[in-house]
């Protein structure tokens, strides 16, 4: 009970939040040698229960920024001291709670307003690494809405108000917008469920590389606030136009392709000539991307017939939305390939790890960061290192290769 007493305060006092006077006359010089331990230890315990008090406390979006901004440091120690799958799934939990109580929040100033609560049901779903549950501390915004079907003529201006309004709070609380603008904000990522079902269709009988884009950022789709059902649906609509689509397979295979490890032919690093990186290592776009593009593709053709040219895979596939939980169900699935799969998970560890740790400026409020090693962090043992993954994924886009090559045989 006392080391309990103890740990709470000391998590207060190293986030810089208020100490009651009751908690202070707790707090005793015998008790200061259980303090020091606890400051040092705190990353043993699960600090996400600590953070979600402090968010449940919070008033508004500018209560809740300032305990990011408290916490966000915590985090950051954390990473050395607790296994990075752990840390990264207490990291995404807490940023999917501090956007569900930020989505909360902005319903409740419509309510004042004047504007009501929602008229109908609606799912607020994220993509890109937040569908993957694989946010960093600077991860930017990448998210979409499904409206439940209505006629109701105010739902369209009542959503568009409401997520206007969760796009400028999240980026009060440090999120930046997504460059590409995937944003529940545009009309293109904000749909009812038909609307939903008329873009999918649309995507799909026209396979341009954009098209083809958007659809892979589909097939990362997590909702985190709203009604579940409407993603089931959408989820559902999703499968059914996939398998009647007979060329989605090669086109999704050359999509994933398009981000290259980082590695040459000969297995040498491919560092960066020019620019203010020059001689670093692009770890976002050389290692990240590829190897969970790479993953995702094998996860969503796990069940197809290598010959056929369409996709056939399980609604269940699409409840797998992170590349730990797709990279465990390849290797249950898929025993031919097992050994390829055993080496992306260890490299899959390494390199989120080297992610997390890549450091994070202000911008404007803003967390961001250039997703770079730079080339004084790159000492021999860490080149060495990270020569051996960028190889493990420079084979599974090898093996991607065949794929293509398999199908374009097939064919002729």
């Amino acid at each position: 009970m006392v080391l309990s007493f103890i740990v709470l305060l000391a998590i207060k006092k190293m986030t810089g939040l208020r100490v009651t006077e009751e908690e202070e006359v707790g707090y005793s010089s015998e008790n200061a040698s259980l303090m020091n331990i606890a400051t040092a230890e705190v990353g043993v315990l699960n600090l996400l229960s600590s953070a979600m008090v402090d968010l449940n406390a919070a008033t508004n979006v500018y209560e809740l920024r300032l305990h990011r901004d408290a916490w966000q440091s915590l985090w950051q120690r954390e990473l050395q001291r607790i296994d990075v799958l752990d840390w990264n799934q207490q990291l995404n939990q807490w940023h999917d709670a501090l956007i569900a109580e930020t989505i909360r929040m902005s319903e409740r100033q419509l309510e004042q307003e004047g504007w009501g609560t929602p008229p109908s049901r609606y799912a607020f779903v994220l993509f890109g690494s937040g569908g993957r549950g694989e946010q960093a501390m600077w991860s930017d915004q990448d998210h979409g809405l499904i409206m439940e079907d209505s006629t109701d003529p105010k739902a369209t201006e009542y959503f568009m108000r409401l997520t206007n309004l969760i796009v400028d709070q999240l980026i009060v609380l440090g999120f930046p917008r997504c460059k590409g603008e995937v944003l529940s904000n545009n009309p293109l990522w904000c749909k009812t469920l038909q609307g939903w079902e008329e873009q999918l269709t649309t995507w799909m009988n026209d396979l341009s590389w954009e098209n083809v884009r958007y659809l892979l950022i589909m097939a990362d789709m997590r909702r985190i606030y709203g009604d579940e059902g409407l993603v089931l649906a959408c989820r559902y609509m999703y499968t059914r136009l996939l398998e009647q689509s007979p060329c989605i397979g090669e086109a999704m295979l050359r999509n994933t392709l398009f981000y290259k490890a980082s590695v040459n032919h000969f297995g040498q690093i491919i560092r960066e000539r020019f620019g203010e990186f020059a001689g670093g290592v692009n770890l976002k776009y050389g290692a990240y991307i590829p190897l969970v593009n790479g993953i995702r593709y094998l996860a969503l053709t796990s069940q197809s017939n290598p010959t056929d040219s369409g996709v056939h895979v399980p609604l269940q596939v699409f409840e797998q939305t992170s590349t730990w939980q797709r990279i465990q169900s390849l290797q249950h699935s898929n025993q031919k390939f097992k050994e390829l799969i055993d080496r992306c998970e260890a490299t899959f560890k390494s390199v989120l790890l080297r992610r997390a740790g890549i450091p994070f400026v202000m911008e404007e409020g803003q967390y961001v960061s250039h997703g770079y090693i730079e080339e004084y962090d790159l000492t021999r043992e860490v080149a060495r290192a990270l020569k051996q993954e960028l190889q493990v994924v420079h084979q599974l886009q090898r093996h991607l290769n065949k794929q293509i090559r398999i199908q374009l045989r097939n064919e002729r």
